[in-house]
């Protein structure tokens, strides 16, 4: 049994996602930026999660694997940890500001709400490059040149039989690619334009409606009251505790929990909307692209005479299709690696 480099990189960022969007819980989010026990369990669960998606590495190249497994596993909870502070801290400079301007009675520019603030999705998208980075490092040192265990390789071929090694081979790694590619575009994907597009509400005093009013143009629902020493926001189908400023956890509320509520309709149009586009990419259908775009923006065409809703719009539909994008080019790049 042999082993190719780029499948073994691949199936490590697959580990990756399966630990960081599928694993990982709500609950475990909001305690990995709170602080005390709550912390130390968050980190610890979300620690246990990346391990267990790279036993695998161990179990086949032994020690390389384990030291693989250690590596990876010790500087993700250390580098979530450090966003999370990040993030809170971003948050709460943004509300403070928009304090400061509620105060003096300067209106916000902002239609995405006075305390919106593109840090926290910056700061996403840079803890996903550092954790690729490590990723491609460690395998880099331990296991693109390392050889299978001889008890597991002798296991796998012995039940592979006389299939063609090559076809296993090629069928294995586009599974793998695009089990990768439908992680990043639904769940990743979702998760980052949710963060960069939702408004950031600070309203002193307010009482939680059982009918959220719109947030401006946008039409996503975003209502605020003080809750301790920390804010209670409403997202659309979301609802959040910050403390202070910071998401601690997404759960369906209220009468949205009953039914599709606009925000959501419009979080799956942007998981099709990437899924289609990556399709588009991989199959050489590139010119297709803009008539999903174009079809997106005609059910819309109306709301685009508002300015407020117009950069929202632009703003999401420009992060969901960059994503999509990006993700479909690396993915051909590593089944390109099929025809060698």
């Amino acid at each position: 049994m042999a082993t190719d480099g780029v499948l073994v990189l691949a199936g490590l960022f697959l580990a990756h996602l399966v630990a960081d969007f599928l694993l990982q819980t709500g609950g475990i989010v909001a305690d990995k930026g709170a602080s005390g026990r709550r912390v130390l369990r968050g980190l610890g669960l979300h620690g246990v999660g990346v391990a267990a998606c790279l036993v695998p590495f161990v179990v086949v190249f032994g020690a390389p694997g384990l030291w693989t497994l250690g590596l990876v596993t010790a500087t993700h909870v250390v580098i979530d940890r450090a966003k999370a502070v990040a993030t809170r801290r971003a948050e709460a400079r943004a509300l403070a500001a928009a304090h400061s301007r509620h105060a003096s009675g300067v209106a916000s520019p902002i239609a995405l709400g006075p305390a919106w603030t593109p840090v926290p999705a910056g700061l996403f998208i840079l803890d996903q490059a550092v954790h690729a980075a490590i990723l491609v490092g460690a395998w880099a040192i331990w296991l693109a040149a390392a050889t299978p265990v001889a008890d597991v390789a002798g296991a796998v071929d012995a039940a592979l039989g006389g299939w063609d090694r090559a076809a296993v081979h090629d069928a294995a790694l586009t599974v793998v690619v695009l089990a990768s590619l439908v992680i990043v575009n639904v769940r990743a994907g979702a998760l980052f334009v949710a963060i960069l597009v939702h408004p950031r509400e600070a309203v002193t005093g307010a009482a939680m409606p059982d009918e959220p009013p719109s947030a401006g143009a946008a039409g996503v629902a975003a209502t605020a009251a003080a809750r301790g020493t920390g804010w209670r926001i409403r997202l659309g189908p979301l609802e959040a505790v910050v403390e202070p400023a910071v998401v601690e956890a997404a759960r369906p509320v209220g009468r949205d929990a009953g039914h599709a509520s606009p925000a959501r309709v419009g979080a799956t149009i942007g998981i099709i909307e990437r899924l289609l586009i990556a399709t588009f990419v991989l199959t050489g259908a590139e010119a297709a692209i803009g008539f999903v775009v174009a079809a997106k923006t005609l059910a819309r065409f109306r709301q685009l005479d508002d300015r407020d809703f117009a950069e929202y719009y632009l703003l999401g539909t420009l992060a969901s299709v960059s994503v999509a994008l990006g993700s479909a080019l690396l993915a051909a790049a590593a089944l390109g690696t099929l025809a060698r």
